[in-house]
């Protein structure tokens, strides 16, 4: 299938830029579901909006009631402004991307946002428009409804998947996670393959966050490459920190199909995040490189603290390239 890209709308994008502003008016440190929620009822029009309106939630109740269940943090302390998402907002933005997808559509807008919040089903967000009777089955009929979907109807999340570079690579995890393979850069790709490479030489049963990170280290060339190289010096020390820090190579027993991790692969749904918040149309390696150092386990994060390398020190290298 032809490749979709994850375009956000300048309605989508204004709508993100509101949540921050909700959280700050709020004194909150981080921008959650409840912040979204907030943002995506205060937009006056919009297909969110007509959603809403058709669904009979009166959008000034679902600010109210929102706002009701939060409690404000303190005026005194200083925050901001470039607040982080919660776990969970993150994921409503994960699962945004997915709705779009579902929908076979080539851009992501308000009434995405608003199905991925409803998706992600325990944030306050979701909890309050539930109440309102708008819940996620509805709300999809209703934006089938508004705006449609090429061919039709949307396909089933297994038919959307394309297939994979290598086994098992960026496969999609049902019915949300979908990660294709034309998603991302052919570097990405060639890191990706590595890392499958790494994990196999190894025996290791699955991909995982140490094997791409390994694989960004050991490349010759991308965006990660200047990026490592600005944080700590030399990627190779990373290199050198992360092969002695995997683990030697395993009986597997009877040979599988290597699978990302289930946190590999939260890792690249994130780079498509990272991308499209760049307005990529494909993930580079500097988005996955920023997945992955998000993700770490503890013990990973404070071997690679040790070097230099964090996410907070690689996103502020990066962002200073973009500058």
């Amino acid at each position: 299938m032809a490749h979709q890209a994850y375009n956000f709308t300048d309605r989508v994008r204004q709508v993100l830029r509101r949540a921050r502003e909700v959280a700050l008016e709020m004194h909150h440190e981080y921008v959650g579901t409840e912040h979204l929620a907030i943002a995506v009822a205060m937009e006056p029009d919009g297909p969110a909006a007509t959603v809403l309106d058709a669904l009979g939630a009166r959008r000034d109740d679902i600010v109210a009631r929102v706002r009701g269940a939060i409690t404000p943090g303190s005026p005194e302390r200083r925050i901001g402004p470039d607040l982080p998402y919660t776990s969970r907002a993150k994921k409503v933005l994960e699962l945004t991307m997915a709705e779009a997808r579902l929908l076979r559509h080539d851009y992501v807008g308000t009434e995405h946002l608003l199905l991925g919040i409803l998706a992600e089903q325990v944030g306050i967000g979701a909890q309050v428009l539930s109440s309102l009777g708008v819940t996620a089955d509805r709300a999809r009929a209703e934006t089938r409804a508004l705006v449609g979907s090429p061919g039709g109807h949307g396909l089933p999340a297994d038919q959307l998947v394309a297939q994979a570079a290598a086994p098992g690579y960026a496969r999609s995890r049902s019915p949300y996670g979908v990660a294709l393979v034309d998603d991302f850069t052919g570097r990405a790709r060639d890191t990706l393959r590595a890392a499958y490479e790494e994990a196999d030489a190894r025996d290791h049963g699955a991909v995982e966050l140490a094997h791409i990170l390994l694989a960004l280290a050991s490349r010759e060339d991308g965006m990660a490459v200047v990026v490592l190289d600005q944080v700590v010096g030399s990627r190779k020390r990373v290199a050198e920190a992360l092969v002695e820090r995997l683990p030697d190579k395993e009986q597997r027993g009877e040979r599988k199909a290597l699978q990302l991790s289930p946190e590999s692969q939260q890792a690249l749904d994130s780079a498509l995040l990272e991308a499209s918040k760049d307005g990529h149309r494909r993930a580079g390696t500097q988005h996955i490189l920023l997945a992955v150092l998000d993700g770490l386990p503890l013990a990973l994060a404070a071997a690679c603290a040790q070097l230099g390398l964090t996410a907070k020190a690689a996103r502020a290298a990066y962002e200073r390239m973009k500058e």
